[in-house]
Parts: C-alpha cells; sequence; structure tokens
C-alpha cells in the first residue's frame, strides 16, 4: 500500500499508510475527479482492513473510497505524543486529503472515527459534503468505560513493556486483547471476516505497541479520550452537511442514550435547517 509523507512543525515527516479504490482500481494513486469520494475513518485499534466490506461492496465502489492507518496504528509512522486527539486526527485527515488533491468529500467514521469526522465537519464546512456516524461516542467517556479502557491499557503493557532479552508475558497480553475484542465487538468474532482481521491486526500493534513504545497503547487508547473536550453548540453550528447518526444495538460501550444525546446536541445546532437547505441547493 503507498504511504504519504507529511511534514510536522517541528520538521519530521510523517508516513500514513492509505488506500484509494475507485471503480476501476483497487489500489489507485488517485481519485477519479468526476466521483463523490467517501473518506472513511477508523476506530481505535483497528487498521484499514477493518473497511474490507466497504471496499468489497459493489453499490460503493461506484464512489472514491479513500481511508488510511491513523496515528500509532497499522502501518503508518507518525509521531505520537500526549497530544493526541481529535483535533489532530481531523487536521491529519484534512492534509491528507488536500495532498490527495480531494478538494470535496463525504465523511464517514465508526465510534472514536465519528467523533473525529465531526471534527473535520467542523474545521472544514466547506469542503466536507455529509457526514455519517456508526455508534457515535458520547460528548463525555464514561468513568466505567474509561476503567475499562485503563485495565486493557495495564494489561497489554505489563505484557509487553520488555526488553529485547525478556519474553512477553503472554498471559496479561491475552487478557488486554480479550478485553479489547469485547470492546470492539463484543466477542462477536466467529465470522469469516473476523477470523482474518484479528491476527492481523494483533500482529501489527505487536510491531508498534512493545518494548519502549508500549505506553502508546495509553496515549492512543486512554490519553486521548482525556484529551477529548466536549463539542460547543457553537462549533457544531459551523456543519454544513447533513450528519446521520447510526446506533449499533449491539454495541456494549456506547447505548442508545449516547446516540440520542449527540442528536439533541446537533438539533440545538439545527442542522434540520442545515438539512433542509443541502437538499434544496441540490436540486
Amino acid at each position: 500500500m503507498p504511504r504519504l509523507a507529511l511534514q510536522s512543525s517541528d520538521g519530521i515527516f510523517d508516513l500514513f499508510n492509505y488506500t484509494i479504490s475507485t471503480p476501476t482500481e483497487a489500489s489507485a494513486s488517485h481519485i477519479t475527479q468526476d466521483l463523490p469520494t467517501i473518506v472513511l475513518i477508523l476506530p481505535i485499534f483497528a487498521a484499514s482492513p477493518f473497511f474490507h466490506p466497504i471496499f468489497a461492496d459493489r453499490h460503493l465502489r461506484r464512489f472514491n473510497l479513500v481511508t488510511f492507518d491513523p496515528r500509532g496504528h497499522g502501518d503508518t509512522e507518525a509521531k505520537v505524543d500526549a497530544n493526541y486527539g481529535r483535533e489532530l486526527l481531523a487536521d491529519d485527515v484534512l492534509k491528507i486529503t488536500e495532498t490527495l488533491n480531494i478538494s470535496s468529500f463525504h465523511v464517514a467514521g465508526i465510534a472514536t472515527g465519528g467523533s473525529v469526522a465531526l471534527q473535520v465537519a467542523v474545521c472544514a464546512p466547506d469542503r466536507v459534503q455529509s457526514v455519517f456516524v456508526v455508534s457515535p461516542a458520547p460528548q463525555v467517556e464514561p468513568q466505567e468505560v474509561m476503567q475499562g479502557r485503563q485495565e486493557i491499557a495495564d494489561c497489554w503493557i505489563r505484557g509487553h513493556q520488555t526488553s529485547s532479552t525478556e519474553k512477553v508475558d503472554e498471559v496479561a497480553a491475552e487478557d488486554g486483547i480479550y478485553g479489547a475484542l469485547q470492546f470492539m465487538y463484543n466477542n462477536v468474532i466467529e465470522t469469516p471476516l473476523l477470523k482474518a482481521l484479528i491476527p492481523y491486526g494483533v500482529d501489527k500493534v505487536r510491531r508498534t505497541w512493545t518494548g519502549d513504545n508500549a505506553h502508546l497503547i495509553q496515549l492512543i487508547t486512554v490519553q486521548f479520550f482525556s484529551n477529548q473536550h466536549p463539542f460547543e453548540v457553537s462549533s457544531l453550528e459551523r456543519i454544513r452537511a447533513p450528519v446521520l447518526l447510526v446506533h449499533c444495538s449491539e454495541d456494549i460501550v456506547y447505548p442508545r442514550r449516547h446516540a440520542e444525546a449527540m442528536l439533541e446536541l446537533l438539533h440545538t445546532a439545527k442542522t434540520n435547517a442545515l438539512l433542509y437547505e443541502f437538499v434544496m441547493n441540490s436540486c
């Protein structure tokens, strides 16, 4: 897969692994300019193959489909520090799409990726054509969920914060993996796709979140939420595109009330009126 080099403020180049699919190419170097473009944003713990069902969908392959591995995930090599958060990831989305000559696009995200999708629409309202959010994350991460995330991180760090001469603590590591699978898939992992995705994902994070870098899981899966400030109504009012929220009935991390709270907040920001304007202007 190709990688895109973006220079950070300190002069260091971050390398982002990305994928572009068009109706005629599964892995393209650029989008087809006269077609809609959907940018897909991953949840934490996941890498690009997570979106395989979308890229394999014959209906969605009528469009340009674009995704990338976020910082600390998959084959992306980019700095992760204590400032890791929604705003930084949204900025990555905007820089990557701009560099790939994607002037406007539809954006879709799952869970934390959905929060990033909303942030992208807030930061670049003239570029985002629609926002599709699956399992909307709450404004403030619930305490019990944060405790669960911390337990997963603690188990992973205890298992993988080893020197080159030490062996991985497999019991602690497996506890961390098991907890992550509960959060992501509610332990429903017996599908052919997940049987393929899980070993791939575990192999990737064991290459990057290990040894001296074992602490990355703390920054990416715990500190991220500590850095996340609630959306202000005044910020959401910047969104000029229709927004669709999709609740997953089997989601044990974000129950329906969080989606309803986000919907109420968007109503307060008058996105219904924006949807009306969007449809009328498109007719």
